[in-house]
């Protein structure tokens, strides 16, 4: 298993990734090929990275600004994956409203976990 730091840089980077207009203009829309899209944002974190593997093991240590954003953006995620029976071509999901939501809560994600605090310095 990876270590906590490392887990968690690899979550955060997918969470920036997402968060990140501009980075999602650059990597989607660019007409470059890319490994980023809305589907592997969503195999990165539930597939690759074990999200909730992540959360059974760690949110004990969560700050409560933590707790709030970590689940807020797995239900945004989550939601937004419900809205498709497949993710649309990037140009869609970059356009649609519902996706800034998205974004904006991986943005408060981020914001959370990129705080020092003693709780979450110490574990794993």
């Amino acid at each position: 298993m990876m270590s906590y730091e490392r887990w968690l840089n690899s979550i955060l980077e997918v969470a920036k990734e997402t968060a990140s207009r501009d980075f999602q203009q650059e990597a989607w829309l660019s007409g470059r090929p890319s490994t980023s899209s809305p589907t592997e944002i969503y195999n990165q974190l539930f597939d690759d990275y074990t999200f909730d593997l992540f959360y059974e093991t760690y949110s004990k240590d969560f700050t409560q600004q933590q707790l709030v954003a970590w689940n807020e953006f797995k239900q945004q995620l989550e939601n937004y994956g419900k809205k498709y029976d497949e993710f649309p071509n990037e140009q869609t999901v970059f356009d649609d409203p519902d996706w800034q939501l998205v974004r904006e809560v991986a943005a408060r994600f981020v914001a959370a976990f990129e705080q020092k605090n003693p709780e979450t310095a110490t574990a794993g």
